[in-house]
């Protein structure tokens, strides 16, 4: 088994601050109305990206799917559904991406849940990969699921509970592999989080041979790639979520809402010269 572990400071997310984000963020999808597969804001203005192809907006079973570039409809290759939509119980949504290249045909499928809305406790992402057929077909497909216990975070980050109690997991299974992810904040003396990051990986089949070989002759070179990662992300935090804190409810909606209606760069410019 290899261990990677390494700890970065990154700016402290308030727990009111992020409970009030997570509740404007279902007021934007409850405020979205439908007009047969088209959708608007309630200004008026209409999303150019995404249409709803089945069931009642929000409803358990409603699916949506993006605007083809083109414009010339939805792209049934990517389809979003609703799961389950109570804010006071638990949001559920699926994304179910398919691959239909003859080649290697495939798919992959996210379910992200998170229970409440209102007062979020408890997130989780299941992420599955298929391939189609062929010999090789297992090595490109996996599993993944994260599971981030919002209590114990909040707990863990203010300095409570046990210095290693584990509120952020995951756990990663392929044919070559499965690996172990833990992340436990405590609080640093500046008011930031101290974060620290285990991930723990364990070689399947002939790689069960070869990764303490592997290790042996590149352990370094891997541990410095994988604190290198970790800091360039505390460091893009730390840059970007300080500005992000000194938004309100109000802003993030109205920014949520700009993102929902802006056009991508290629739509726009094939839009322009259709006379759209």
């Amino acid at each position: 088994m290899v261990r990677l572990r390494h700890t970065v400071n990154v700016a402290a997310v308030p727990r009111r601050w992020f409970e009030s984000s997570v509740r404007a963020l279902h007021d934007v999808a409850e405020g979205i109305e439908a007009e047969v597969t088209r959708l608007r804001l309630p200004d008026g203005r209409w999303l150019p990206e995404l249409l709803l192809g089945e069931g009642g907006h929000l409803r358990p079973g409603a699916r949506y799917h993006p605007q083809n570039d083109d414009n010339s409809g939805p792209d049934p290759d990517v389809t979003v559904t609703i799961l389950a939509w109570d804010r006071k119980r638990r949001t559920a949504v699926e994304v179910v991406v398919l691959d239909d290249d003859p080649d290697g045909p495939g798919h992959m499928a996210c379910t992200l849940w998170l229970a409440s809305g209102e007062r979020p406790r408890e997130a989780n992402l299941s992420v599955k990969l298929w391939a189609g057929g062929g010999t090789w077909a297992k090595y490109a497909a996996g599993t993944g699921r994260l599971r981030l216990d919002l209590g114990k975070w909040w707990s863990s980050a203010a300095g409570r509970g046990r210095s290693k109690a584990t509120a952020f997991t995951g756990k990663f299974d392929h044919a070559l592999a499965s690996a172990a992810l833990s992340v436990v904040p405590r609080p640093a003396d500046d008011g930031r989080w101290r974060v620290t990051v285990t991930v723990r990986v364990k070689g399947r089949s002939f790689a069960r041979l070869l990764l303490p070989l592997t290790m042996t002759i590149i352990g370094r070179r891997v541990r410095g790639v994988f604190a290198k990662a970790l800091d360039d992300a505390a460091r893009k935090w730390n840059s970007q979520v300080p500005e992000l804190l000194r938004k309100d409810a109000e802003q993030l909606q109205s920014e949520i809402n700009e993102a929902l209606v802006a056009v991508a760069p290629q739509r726009a410019t094939q839009e322009t010269e259709g006379g759209v």
